[in-house]
This record gives structure tokens, sequence and C-alpha cells, in this order.
């Protein structure tokens, strides 16, 4: 009980990451890839789960029940094949998870609850170090609530799962499909043995409002970060100026760097560049204020290095 007090207390503000992280205190490693596409669902109990993930729609089942926050979407709801994923944000009226889950709240994330007896199955077994989670989401919030997303990778200790990397984005309003990426930080030169992805429409308690709905389709891992490709002592990037106003310069010694992408702080790609002789001079008016991500990377778009610059005007 203190170590689920004190994962509260890290992540209190985060419906859904709470859900996600006291799921890894009942991990276990035999999940599959999960079904990134929503096409297949199977009926539980009263309502249908897409397969490999877990909503809350098992809150339904409590006396009174609450409303279902998980659904098939369908027609111009998704994004391809037959299905997608459509989150809305309830109030829970009858909270069995009090203190420790929000009572405006909804989400999803890979794994499954058993309810007899009750134990938590999270994430799937996963043995790489992609370089980031790719999906196709549209939300539409409610006031000024704002999703969220995360993926973390975790190795088992012997006794606990150490964080071996991890990725996270906030949405803002976005009216039609859009392509994000989330670029994913590592912590520790090892190779993961599960991972877990969570989606929110409702990303943290203060500004959580009932019928905030988040489309999701097409959820998958890419790319590959090698063990030490992002912590050779010989190479080095440099940014200047920064913060930048008109231009920026991007300089690496990597000697294998091929391409530069810039991506906003929302996870979206706005731009690629060539480099030559490790260096490019990028023109940033067409540039909104604000924190962009850049992502340096070799001809077979392995990651070599990543940083962040700022423009202000």
């Amino acid at each position: 009980m203190h170590l689920l007090k004190n994962n509260f207390i890290v992540i209190k503000q985060i419906n859904i990451f709470l859900l996600v992280f006291i799921a890894f205190l009942y991990a276990d490693k035999s999940i599959a890839q999960p079904n990134g596409g929503f096409e297949n669902w199977t009926t539980e109990f009263s309502y249908e789960n897409p397969d490999g993930w877990q909503t809350l729609n098992f809150l339904s089942l409590t006396s009174p029940p609450n409303p279902l926050s998980a659904f098939k979407a369908i027609g111009i709801d998704k994004h391809s094949g037959n299905y997608a994923l459509q989150l809305k944000t309830i109030y829970v009226n009858n909270n069995p998870l009090a203190g420790l889950l929000g009572d405006t709240t909804g989400g999803v994330f890979t794994g499954k609850i058993n309810l007899s007896p009750v134990t938590w199955v999270y994430g799937l077994s996963y043995t790489d170090r992609p370089e980031k989670l790719n999906f196709w989401a549209k939300y539409n919030p409610v006031g000024n609530d704002s999703a969220g997303i995360v993926v973390f990778l975790k190795k088992w200790n012997g006794v606990s799962a150490d964080t071996v990397g991890l990725g996270k984005i906030k949405l803002s309003p976005t009216p039609v499909y859009t392509f994000f990426e989330i670029f994913i930080d590592y912590y520790m030169e090892e190779i993961p043995d599960s991972a877990v992805i969570g989606f929110s429409p409702s990303y943290d308690f203060s500004t959580a409002r009932v019928n905030s709905i988040l489309y999701v389709d097409d959820v998958q891992l890419t790319g590959w970060v090698g063990i030490d490709e992002t912590k050779k002592k010989d190479n080095y990037t440099k940014v200047f100026p920064n913060p930048a106003k008109d231009n920026v310069i991007i300089q690496t010694s990597f000697k294998d760097a091929c391409n530069v992408r810039i991506i906003d702080i929302s996870g979206k790609p706005v731009a690629d560049y060539i480099l030559e002789n490790g260096k490019v001079n990028i023109n940033i008016h067409l540039f909104d204020t604000g924190l962009y991500l850049y992502q340096i990377s070799d001809r077979e778009k392995r990651v070599l290095t990543r940083g962040k610059y700022n423009v202000i005007k």
C-alpha cells in the first residue's frame, strides 16, 4: 500500500497515466503485439473491448452502473480499416477506485483487467528500443480539456520495473484525423522486456470535462535506437542561435548523419532537411513561436541524436 500511495503522489494529476502506472505492479509479460488498428473486438460482460487493450468500460459493472467510455468508431470516425477507437470522458457516479481514479475520467491502455479475481494484466511483451510511437487521432475537447498519450518501456530488475524509456504528449483540439509521433527518451542502456501504451481524452484532473472525445487509430511502435548511438563521446551536435529568431543552424559531427527532422511540441513533424557536410541552415520565418525538437538520423533512418531549440518572434 505504501508503494501505491507513493506512485499516486508522483502522478496524481494524470488520470490514465496513474491507471497505467498502477498496472505495472501487477505485470503479466505474456501479451502479444497490440491490436493497433482496433480491428478486433471481444464482448466482455455487457460491453465490447478492443483485443489487447483495457478500457474503463469495466466501471459499468458497478451497481449502480457507470456509463460506458469506450466504443467502436466507424464511418468518418475511423482512419483506416473497419474500426477505430472512440474514448469519451465520463463522470464516475460510483467510483470503486476513489482516490486512485478521478471522478471525471476516460482512457485505455494495452492490457486487461480480470474481474474474478481482480487482477491487472498490463502492457505487452516487448524487446526492442523503438524510436517513436506513431498514431492517428482526432480530438474534440470540452472547454480547455486536453488529451494525453504516454508510452512506457520497462525492464524487470528482479524487484521492480525500471523505466528504460518514456514518451508522452498532450493534444489540443484536432478536428480531423492527424498523424502524430511521440519520440521516446531513453534513460538506460538496456533492452526493455515490456511496454505499455495509454491514451486518455482528459489528461489531468484540473481540466477534465465530461464528453471530451478522442478518436485513435493505427497505433504502432516504429524505428530503432541503438544502445550506444546517443552516447558516443567523440560526437557532438551544436544548435545556434538558441533561442532563434530568423535562422537556426544545426551542425553535427556524426559521420553517418544524413537527415534532420523538425517536430513541434505536440509531436507532429513539421519539416525535413538534408544535411550537407554535417550542417543545415534553417529559415524559421514560417515557424510559430515555441519549442521545437530536432532529430538527426542516418540513411537507414536510425536515430543518432536529438535535441531541442526555441523559436522567438
